[in-house]
């Protein structure tokens, strides 16, 4: 019985280049797709990012509004503190006009109502390594500047702005204290209990009419005062940011 092999007919050199061109553009195209694939899976993920943080920023848009409002109504107040000090320095008024006109002054206390500003998105973009993915350019520029600069300013702001409004407010108690007695309705049993009471009563000790009449009294005044402003130009600076970065982020937002 005879065996019968089966030659092979060597491959020319065109078929092994066509054999390799055919596998290299199969790992090529393989490579490509990945690398689409990924980027894809990036964009969306920057993309989920930047939402977050719009969110973040509309919130503190708010926040800035609302707080911004409460030192506008800070400032009436101290305006007319101020006006009744000059009248009362000035013998323009009397003591006893000082201390009735204070009594129905609403909120005649340091209202250090601070900003508080979300970082939470922008922290997980950056340490996710997405924020890498963003291009150079003003939306880059702005979230650092927003995030790494403006948020330490206004946190330094805010323990500041707290600390003058507390000596303030431990200084002369009265409008603290007349507030807690709103707020609270404690029992009616005791006088010093209801807000009438307590600021009779406090009014009428010497210590705080000598407190009223007094130098360091105005100076105290208008120390808290001036911190107003700048604090609020610390706002201005943030809502101006703030803005840039919304309508950034509303152009690059598909």
């Amino acid at each position: 019985m005879e065996v019968h092999h089966h030659s092979h007919k060597p491959k020319n050199w065109k078929e092994y280049i066509t054999e390799f061109l055919m596998l290299f553009t199969a790992v090529t195209l393989g490579f490509f797709a990945e690398n689409f694939r990924e980027h894809q899976v990036m964009e969306h993920r920057v993309e989920q990012n930047k939402i977050a943080i719009l969110k973040d920023l509309q919130t503190d848009s708010a926040e800035i509004a609302k707080v911004y409002a409460n030192e506008e109504r800070c400032i009436a107040t101290f305006n007319k503190i101020n006006q009744l000090l000059y009248l009362a320095k000035t013998k323009k008024i009397s003591q006893s006009q000082l201390i009735d006109s204070i009594k129905v002054t609403p909120d005649f206390y340091a209202m250090t109502t601070t900003l508080y500003m979300n970082n939470s998105s922008f922290k997980n973009m950056q340490s996710s390594g997405l924020l890498s993915y963003l291009e150079d350019g003003a939306l880059k520029d702005n979230l650092a500047a927003y995030y790494e600069v403006e948020f330490k300013a206004v946190e330094a702001g805010n323990e500041f702005f707290d600390q003058v409004g507390i000596v303030f407010n431990n200084y002369l108690p009265l409008g603290v204290g007349n507030v807690i007695r709103e707020k609270m309705q404690f029992s009616k049993d005791y006088v010093l209990n209801t807000p009438d009471g307590y600021m009779d009563f406090m009014l009428s000790l010497d210590k705080t009419k000598n407190i009223l009449a007094s130098d360091e009294f105005i100076y105290e005044v208008q120390k808290y005062y001036n911190y107003i402003f700048i604090y609020q130009t610390n706002l201005r600076l943030t809502k101006k940011r703030n803005d840039i970065l919304i309508k950034l982020l509303k152009s690059e937002i598909h």
